[in-house]
């Protein structure tokens, strides 16, 4: 099934494959719940044995083979032998062969022959961090696979998706993979944020007569959405539309007042606007066609709405004012811009982590050809970002392929006087799209360039001379030097002389060179250094030889620039402009002028000698150029030309970002790498040599495709390109995909930018002497410029480009992204990296976890396999490498890549500085890059280590030119689905710093597991994501609500019941979490509370202790207690420990006996003390023991007995000197739960209080008060400080939020040491949520996944009442965008217009803070419950919908306090009639949260349905819609009233009672 290069030639011989002769063997399959990752041999009598390859024939005649490898031997019934492979092989390769009992078998020797170059594995719906995915990879080397073999590694799944060997044709089913076969994974569920260019191009009309709206919709999306759909893709999606917009505009005073301000400057004076429009917001859907309607309704009203808005929205004054506006082209737009906040949101992939997405892929559609003018400095940053965070990047253009290398910056130039620059982005994956709606008009000729209208003139076509019209534009092509080769030169201090033989006029040699035409390219000789024709001048500069004295040729125009012709590009007709009035009026200056160029990533630096110009020169055919329009050119511009017509012909320096994803692509076989869906032509000797390949290794071939592949030879698309009619040619053309693999196999030296129809036929004799010729003398040359350079074009580097290449689309980096490789190739020489580079080391000594852990880890894994092995104990190195392999996985998962083979050169340098550090070296080593920084990890030992330490020595190598460009603030609109308003936004673009991340500390906190000094913080990039619980409502339902059962303003105040049920079921909940056990172990008792709901104090009739008998129960007396009497106490600690009456003690491996829970020990005590009416009084009874030293906490830090779930023990003997060292549970402290409070604080509403019951505020010890007050929407928000507080006790000791030791891998299935962090809230209240913020570095995300899962399911299921309970839901860390350049919150407005009249009897203050009482008391009504019950004062505070789906957030001064910096939104609001916005109007910001995913979906969330009607509802209701806001507030008016005249009537009863005693 699987061959190499070696098995297309006959020269291997079988008998050197195989061992012994093939036998017959019964083939069976494993059944359902059997374990069928390999093949299990059974009855063993052949030469197969346990780690064996072996070949199993599946037909008579043996062209269809299998190669897999022998996992198990076991014995059985059956006399013959038998293998047992996975069902899942017969419905794979559907042959009738697999119904016979018997098949032909024959092991494998030379498994090297069965090798895989590239392995592609498809992951669906799991998170594999970088790091993952390395531990995934390793534990596949030295195993066979084979096409849709389903893999699972410590809890991650793939499956198998695609094979290849190394520089063949084909892909293949079956093989073995080593250690340098590459793996690659690609994702069914990435987060990808497609980007729709709305240019003013895509509404104009290609050659098929279709617009390129309906082009992209109709066609590409519907084309895409069909394979998604084919391939059961989970994508998570954003799309937008993007256009830039300018504006008809002299000057900045032409536009209103108000926009001055949001109006940005091009660099050709240009006014314009960028516009951002989301439609859909992290979405998934199965089926994404259905969609497709919304889009185009959407995109037809698009260029209106655009132009028309602000004259919309703005006072008829001002609209009048407004220039008018035109929507760019697309090489103007703002495609840069788009990338960068695409790179923004992608940078923070590991804050709210999903577990069910992987890849992250960045495809912007575009009407355009893929030519854009953008800024230089912008463009080297957007490639950096991209590049560093591994983003794939595709480009789809819509237009037609242009004839030059595409995509193509064009750079922004100051002086239009100078020469146009480009690059060639090769980061970005180019597509093309062709199919159209429609049939073309044209079928032998297709356009590349839009017809130009100006030539309309009367209804008639205005006849001129089209090569007339094409400005006379000089261009050189200046000759290459590396930069090593220029700064010898520059900094040489002896000069040569010059001699007559290498005197820079003196001729070399003739070139002949025929004429040109269209579509007609020469054979250019082998490729050469530039050293042999260029010398030196006194001030260190090349010149160039020349050829002054050819002469011209009427029919062969002679020139002599250089003997290389791959520095003149013959090729297009319009690089140089060939006017004979140039010959009569210049001279040669090409050979007078000394220069010399270098290269840095971006462009090419010419530098020349301006005295040279004044020389004479000799009339010839170079004479091309004028002499005043060269010498402008040289002296206004410093830098050299890329020509994009001839990328291939520009040789730069290989730069590590080249090859970032070189090895995602199979080898082609020519050694290059294979890209299909680029398309080039070929000659039928190309399909018979490719069919003699084919023919000797067809037995290996894909089974069912070998016959297709010999027949056919291509697949059905590029058979489709291909179609030539008959008429066009006598020779009979192909297109074939890859386009690398080529007939003549040349060597890569000799490969141009295109090649002629001529060219193409065949090579003559004369062509293959000169090729030998030219081998025999380059050979060490050019093995030195593959090494060291690199072609312009391509994204590895090393690819051709030609002009006849068809570019089509590439589906399946659409279709399934891959994500970045784990390996790479580049690294720099000796004398680059002790030139360019700066050097540190650090050596990291940690102590190894214990190694009965390691054993019992082992002892888990071979049992959960069904492995029968007797397990081997862990020898110290190995349990030092599993440390040392965890620096590595971190490395790995932050973006670095590993080079496999670490050079010599590199190698010896490690080894030098770890002697020199007092270290000895060992076997493991490794190598890893990002970008130009390298690291190298060993694993070193010392004479005076221990055996429980590891010893690590890490190497950094940095440049010591860092390239870091200038931050931009970037102004655009942006509108979010749902608004209908383009916000302003303000985001600032900009490069991070990978030089300065600060690896030492990461490496501690990875060495000592997150544990005593080293903890996460927020310099190191960990994962985390974010949940909360939040109760689940009994009449509030969401299937009520969606039938129209009941309102979306119809929540209840929860009852007095339902406040203290909540509180017993939190305990439960935290309980589960912390995987307690109750003593006896598997006993369910529970207490319950104790009190009366509505009175807070001891029920008549306290609840029976579930599962208790009906017995007395033994009480004890408080006052005995609290004096101190120590039989008294005695007696208690005895009650505590009674069976029966007891205490409810929990276990686990860890706690000492007696440990109980802090709350539950209260209740306990409420109910055997007849003294103790409420909770605060038992709580002082606790206090008083935990005084005395008769009980403790477990970590031994708590200084006093808390209120809430806290563990205590009953000191004792045997615990005296105990102390938990590691913080591994959660407690949380009750907050006002004592008594009922309500969370609908109508008397509040009424007296107008500036702080309700919730939440308390205090201060933020962390941060200092700043007295700085910044505008928001042009309004003061600090104009009502938070004096609320004033009053409050302030407990700055207060921490509120706790963390804990989370045990990721309960079940054992990891190979390591796993461990996360979770970051809680201290206080809870059933009025608020509780947050969970899980935090990771080291933890196999899948596993980490099923756990929170878990958590989620027996949250709602186990816990669960008839009458409460809780739901777990994710929800995002910046739930409203602060730092998310592609997310927005809805503003909504608040009519306030119909409560003036309300309101106009109360002072200015108390009308503000009664309209924001009145706005949280409308999001309690409709189900919104706050985020915290205690919070900083400098921290923002938000609502979460009981569903889990959407947060609000009321703008307002009464206790919401905003950042102390600038907003990076600034949204849309309502303003009176002076244009100043009022604070009654705030309104509310709504999100929906994206977090909440398919697999979060349940009952209690709801789906897409009811969000969109609770957001249709809440407008409507804000809007004052039927007089419902009026009349909610003459209902909170009367209640109100009611709470004010209770508190009266209260107040003035206590005064009467007062006065009646002191009487």
């Amino acid at each position: 099934m699987v061959s190499t290069g070696e098995s297309n030639t006959n020269t291997t011989s079988d008998e050197s494959i195989f061992e012994g002769s093939p036998f017959r063997c019964r083939l069976s399959f494993y059944g359902r719940g059997q374990n069928a990752s390999a093949p299990t041999l059974i009855n063993n009598k052949t030469n197969l044995h346990k780690g064996d390859l072996f070949v199993i024939s599946l037909n008579d005649d043996g062209t269809q083979k299998l190669v897999m490898q022998v996992d198990e031997e076991r014995t059985g019934p059956s006399v013959n032998p038998e293998i047992l492979i996975d069902e899942s092989i017969k419905r794979t390769f559907s042959v009738i062969s697999f119904m016979r009992n018997y098949h032909a078998v024959q092991k494998v020797v030379a498994k090297e022959k069965f090798a895989l170059y590239l392995v592609e594995l498809q992951v669906k719906e799991q998170y594999l961090s970088r790091g993952d995915m390395w531990r995934f990879t390793r534990k596949l080397i030295n195993t066979t696979v084979y096409l849709k073999k389903s893999l699972e590694m410590f809890g991650m799944r793939a499956t198998v998706y695609g094979l290849w060997v190394d520089a063949a044709p084909y892909r293949v089913s079956s093989g073995y993979i080593t250690k340098d076969t590459k793996i690659v994974f690609r994702s069914l569920s990435a987060c990808c944020t497609i980007f729709l260019q709305m240019s003013k191009e895509m509404w104009d009309f290609d050659h098929h007569g279709d617009t390129y709206y309906e082009k992209a919709v109709d066609g590409f999306l519907f084309d895409l959405f069909t394979r998604w759909k084919s391939m059961s893709c989970q994508h998570d999606v954003t799309m937008t539309l993007f256009s830039r917009v300018f504006y008809d505009a002299k000057c900045l005073e032409d536009f209103p007042t108000s926009l001055r301000e949001n109006i940005n400057t091009d660099h050709r004076g240009r006014y314009y606007e960028d516009f951002y429009r989301v439609i859909y917001q992290n979405e998934r859907y199965d089926d994404w066609l259905p969609r497709l309607a919304k889009i185009k309704q959407v995109l037809v009203n698009y260029k209106e709405d655009l132009l028309t808005y602000h004259k919309k929205k703005l006072a008829k004054c001002e609209a009048e004012k407004m220039p008018n506006g035109t929507i760019s082209c697309a090489a103007d737009g703002n495609f840069l811009e788009t990338l960068n906040l695409s790179s923004s949101v992608f940078e923070r992939h590991f804050i709210d982590r999903p577990f069910d997405r992987l890849g992250q892929m960045s495809l912007v559609i575009t009407p355009g050809a893929g030519v854009f003018e953008v800024e230089r400095e912008l463009a080297n940053m957007t490639k950096q970002r991209v590049l560093d965070n591994g983003i794939g990047s595709d480009l789809v253009c819509l237009g037609e392929q242009p004839l030059f290398a595409v995509p193509l910056f064009k750079f922004f130039k100051e002086n239009p006087n100078t020469a146009d620059d480009y690059q060639i982005p090769h980061w970005m994956n180019l597509s093309y799209y062709h199919n159209s709606t429609t049939p073309s008009c044209f079928q032998r000729y297709i356009p590349r360039l839009p017809f130009d209208t100006n030539r309309i003139q009367g209804g008639m076509l205005e006849v001129k001379n089209v090569m007339n019209s094409i400005a006379e534009e000089p261009f050189m092509k200046p000759l290459h030097l590396s930069m090593e080769e220029y700064d010898a030169q520059v900094f040489r201090t002896q000069t040569k002389s010059l001699s007559k033989d290498n005197y820079p006029d003196k001729p070399t040699k003739a070139e002949i060179r025929v004429p040109r035409r269209r579509h007609v390219t020469l054979e250019y000789p082998p490729s050469i250094e530039e050293e042999e024709d260029c010398i030196q001048d006194q001030n260190g500069l090349v010149i160039v030889n020349n050829n002054n004295n050819n002469k011209t040729n009427n029919t062969h125009p002679i020139f002599g620039l250089h003997d290389d012709f791959r520095h003149f590009n013959a090729n297009i007709k319009d690089d140089i402009v060939l006017s004979t009035s140039h010959a009569g009026t210049s001279s040669s200056i090409m050979g007078n002028i000394p220069f010399h160029h270098t290269f840095n990533q971006s462009s090419q630096v010419l530098f020349y000698n301006p005295h040279s110009l004044s020389r004479g020169a000799a009339q010839s055919a170079e004479t091309y150029f004028l002499v005043s329009n060269l010498f402008a050119r040289l002296q206004a511009r410093p830098k050299a030309l890329t020509n994009p017509f001839a990328p291939a012909s520009i040789r730069i320096p290989m730069v590590p970002g080249r090859r970032r994803w070189a090895h995602t692509f199979p080898m082609g076989p020519n050694k290059l790498p294979w890209h299909f869906h680029h398309l080039r032509q070929t000659e039928n000797r190309t399909k018979e040599e490719l069919s003699i390949g084919i023919s000797t290794c067809a037995h290996l071939v894909l089974p069912g495709t070998s016959k297709r592949i010999l027949n056919g030879l291509v697949s059905k698309r590029t058979r489709y390109h291909g179609k030539i009619p008959n008429d066009l040619s006598a020779r009979h053309k192909r297109i074939l995909s890859p386009s690398n693999y080529e007939l003549n196999k040349r060597d890569a030296s000799e490969r141009k930018d295109s090649f002629t129809d001529d060219t193409r036929l065949s090579f003559s004799s004369s062509n293959a002497h000169k090729k030998s010729n030219a081998d025999g003398s380059m050979k060490s040359l050019t093995s030195k410029r593959e090494k060291k350079e690199a072609i312009i074009w391509g994204p590895t580097g090393v690819e051709p480009w030609s002009a006849s290449m068809i570019t089509g689309i590439d589906w399946k980096s659409l279709t399934i992204p891959a994500s970045l490789p784990t390996t790479f190739d580049v690294v720099p020489s000796a004398e680059e990296l002790n030139r360019d580079y700066t050097h540190n080391s650090y050596t990291l000594i940690h102590a190894l976890p214990p190694q009965d852990e390691y054993d019992r880890k082992i002892k888990h894994m071979l049992n959960a396999s069904n492995n029968h092995e007797k397990s081997t104990p862990c020898d110290n190195m190995e349990r030092q490498r599993i440390t040392f392999d965890e620096l590595i996985d971190q490395r790995l998962s932050q973006g670095f890549q590993m080079i496999v083979d670490i050079p010599a050169h590199i190698h010896q340098k490690m080894i030098d500085s770890i002697r020199r550090a007092g270290c000895k070296e060992t076997e493991y080593n490794r190598l890893l890059s990002i970008g130009r920084i390298y690291h190298t990890l060993s694993l070193v030992t010392e004479e005076s280590q221990s055996q429980d330490t590891v010893v690590i020595y890490v190497q950094q190598h940095k440049p010591q030119y860092v390239f870091q460009p200038k931050s931009v603030m970037y102004k655009y609109r942006f509108q979010c689905p749902d608004s209908s308003d383009y916000d302003l936004a303000y985001y600032e673009l900009q490069l991070d710093s990978l030089e300065s991340f600060p690896w030492n500390s990461v490496d501690n906190v990875v060495g000592n597991h997150g544990t005593g000094d080293h903890k996460l913080s927020d310099l190191i990039k960990y994962w985390h994501t974010r949940l909360v619980l939040m109760p689940v409502s009994k009449d509030y339902t969401i299937r009520n609500i969606e039938s129209g059962q009941t309102k979306c303003d119809s929540r209840e105040e929860m009852s007095h019941e339902d406040f203290f049920l909540y509180v017993e079921h939190f305990v439960r909940f935290l309980f589960m979490l912390n995987k307690l056990n109750r003593v006896p172990i598997g006993s369910t008792e529970c207490i319950h509370r104790p009190l009366d709901p509505l009175t807070g104090k001891k029920r008549i009739e306290p609840p029976k202790r579930q599962g208790k008998t009906l017995i007395t129960i033994e009480t004890f007396k408080l006052a005995d207690i609290m004096s101190g009497d120590k039989d008294a106490i005695n007696n208690l600690l005895n009650l505590f420990r009674d069976d029966q009456q007891g205490l409810l003690f929990v276990k686990d491996s860890v706690l000492p006996e007696h440990t109980f829970i802090a709350i539950e020990a209260i209740w306990w005590s409420i109910e055997h003390c007849e003294d103790i009416e409420n909770e605060q009084t038992a709580l002082d009874l606790f206090q008083f023991l935990f005084t005395e030293g008769h009980i403790r906490h477990c970590t031994n830090i708590e200084t006093s007995f808390r209120f809430g779930f806290f563990l205590y023990y009953i000191v004792t003997e045997r615990t005296q000197t105990f102390s938990l060292d590691l913080n591994d549970y959660a407690e949380v402290e009750f907050h006002q739960t004592q008594t009922y409070i309500p969370s609908m604080d109508y008397l509040g509403f009424g007296e107008c209080k500036p702080m309700r019951l919730l939440p308390k505020l205090i201060d933020n010890p962390q941060v200092k008060v700043r007295r700085e007050r910044f505008k928001m929407n042009d309004v003061n928000l600090s104009s009502i400080s938070n004096t609320n507080n004033e009053n409050l006790e302030e407990e700055v000791s207060i921490v509120l939020k706790r963390d804990c030791n989370v045990d990721v891998d309960p079940k054992h299935i990891s190979d390591r040491r796993e461990w996360a962090t979770a970051h809680y809230h201290s206080f809870y209240n059933p009025h608020c949520l509780f947050e969970l913020e899980i935090r990771w570095l080291v933890a196999t995300s899948c596993i980490l996944g099923d756990l929170i899962t878990q958590w989620s399911q027996r949250t709602g299921t186990i816990l669960g009442s008839n009458q409460v309970a809780f739901h777990l839901v994710p929800i995002p860390c910046d739930p409203f965008a602060e730092f998310d350049a592609l997310r927005g919150p809805i503003y909504i407005k608040i009519n306030s217009l119909c409560l003036r009249d309300k309101l106009a009897n109360l002072p200015d203050k108390d009308q503000i803070l009664r309209i924001n009482i009145f706005q949280e008391l409308i999001l309690k009504r409709y189900g919104f419950i706050l985020n915290a019950c205690v919070s900083y004062k400098n921290e923002k505070i938000y609502y979460v919908h009981i569903s889990g789906g959407m947060l609000v957030y009321i703008i307002s001064n009464v206790y919401n306090v905003h950042y102390n910096n600038r907003p990076t939104r600034v949204v849309s609001t309502g303003r009176t009639s002076d244009d100043q916005l009022s604070p009654l109007d705030y309104g509310f910001y709504w999100c929906w949260n994206f977090c909440l995913g398919k697999k979060w979906r349940s009952s209690q969330t709801g789906e897409e349905k009811y969000q969109d009607i609770m957001l249709a509802d809440f407008r409507a209701f804000c809007a004052n819609d039927n007089n419902r806001l009026v009349n909610f507030w003459n209902e909170l008016n009367d209640l109100a009233n009611e709470k004010i005249n209770e508190k009266q009537r209260i107040s003035s009863n206590d005064n009467k009672s007062n006065t009646e005693s002191n009487v």
